[in-house]
């Protein structure tokens, strides 16, 4: 058994209600059950609960054995002062506050229906590939289209909160911010670090100073990526160039290792010597990129914002002294779809929050809709089940269901394990 379970039983109040007592015999009854809190503290706050007839405002705390309250040492914690009910599921022991007064205790234990035991059993216990495999043709769509929803707007703020953190390190400098945002992105996965690294030591004010200067900002670029080398005549006019610039702006000692690019088992069109001039690229045309993002009105701009059209060098190169025929240079539509998706709508979330201007997330909604479903094997799973991904809305929102909820077997957290659990 979890503590989530208490949680559902509490919050849904899913258990016999006739006559309840504390396990000292005061009569209870539950006025409100609070609100659930989901950081440090007591698990309910701001509860009315009437004890023996007299009204109590305060917490409710929760555990599987009264005295896993002594092993979590709440008893030192004044955060825990205010708690007027200790809900537990089996009673072991008398538990006091800080002034050692004795806490009333209410045993969940023979409360709840054998039914609702059975039903939680098969679904933790599952072993399908989702606890609700066998039940989940049986829900209702619109139960399966709010809970892809509410899981969705779950995964976008904690990127949105990923954003928010690195702007508070920038000094709430959102240029800086986006920046550096987009060009983690563009280590799509596997050099994610190394270009967030080389985005937070190169500030948007050097590079703005050069913006109409697409050579020195492929100089700074990858000056300090620490991937240049005087290979053939171009890679040593930006050996010079950025020796220049690098004097100027102090940044010799700042450069990047080498080793923490990687090439291996990455396709051409991903080395990070091509994304860095793609990024120069969009650089070089965007002189305020964040100021141009809050900007955009529509998906097919942010497309144009985000296309890349590297200098020629890098129309016929993957690598320095490396000449190649035929290849893609410029970056693909699913390149721009998963910089969207990973920089743009976390970054309009992050400003929603920011300046509470709700209109931000409804447009960083859209713009997922506008984006064609991924196929992926999680995606080719629902789609099996009879629930189709048709845009990136929903394939955000399968990814975020599947791997954060079913693969985790928090049923009691998701909309349709509730509903199955309703019976």
């Amino acid at each position: 058994m979890k503590e989530d379970l208490l949680y559902y039983l509490w919050k849904f109040q899913k258990f016999d209600k006739l006559d309840l007592k504390s396990t000292k015999n005061e009569t209870i009854q539950v006025l409100s059950t609070g609100i659930q809190n989901y950081s440090s503290g007591p698990d309910f706050l701001n509860a009315r609960i009437l004890i023996d007839e007299i009204e109590w405002a305060g917490h409710v705390e929760m555990h599987i054995k009264a005295s896993d309250w002594l092993k979590h040492k709440h008893q030192q914690d004044k955060a825990f002062d205010n708690v007027i009910l200790h809900v537990v599921w089996e009673y072991d022991a008398d538990i006091k506050n800080r002034s050692g007064e004795i806490i009333p205790t209410f045993e969940l234990k023979g409360k709840v229906p054998l039914s609702f035991q059975k039903m939680y059993n098969e679904l933790i216990d599952s072993r399908d590939e989702i606890p609700c495999l066998n039940q989940f043709s049986s829900i209702p769509e619109i139960v399966k289209i709010n809970a892809m929803e509410k899981v969705l707007i779950e995964r976008m703020e904690r990127k949105a909160n990923d954003v928010l953190q690195k702007l508070s390190m920038n000094g709430d400098d959102w240029e800086q911010t986006a920046f550096e945002v987009l060009a983690g992105n563009f280590g799509f996965k596997i050099n994610n670090e190394a270009f967030f690294k080389l985005a937070h030591l190169l500030p948007t004010k050097i590079l703005s100073k050069h913006k109409n200067n697409l050579f020195q900002i492929e100089a700074l670029l990858f000056g300090m990526s620490g991937l240049l080398a005087g290979k053939d005549e171009y890679s040593r006019k930006l050996v010079a160039e950025f020796d220049y610039l690098a004097a100027k702006y102090g940044l010799m000692n700042e450069v990047l290792n080498a080793n923490e690019w990687k090439f291996m088992r990455v396709r051409p069109s991903n080395f990070p010597t091509l994304r860095i001039a793609q990024l120069a690229s969009i650089i070089h045309r965007q002189e305020h990129f964040f100021a141009h993002l809050i900007a955009t009105e529509s998906y097919e701009n942010f497309v144009k914002l985000l296309s890349s059209h590297v200098s020629d060098y890098w129309q016929k190169h993957y690598q320095f002294g490396k000449i190649t025929d035929n290849q893609q240079s410029d970056m693909g539509t699913g390149s721009i779809n998963n910089l969207i998706i990973n920089t743009i709508v976390p970054i309009l979330f992050a400003y929603s929050i920011y300046t509470g201007d709700i209109e931000l997330k409804e447009k960083a909604v859209a713009y997922l809709e506008n984006i064609p479903a991924e196929k992926n094997r999680i995606t080719r799973f629902w789609n099996n089940l009879g629930f189709k991904t048709t845009n990136m809305f929903e394939t955000q929102a399968s990814i975020e269901l599947y791997n954060n909820y079913c693969s985790r077997n928090k049923c009691l957290n998701c909309q349709i394990g509730i509903e199955i659990l309703r019976g």
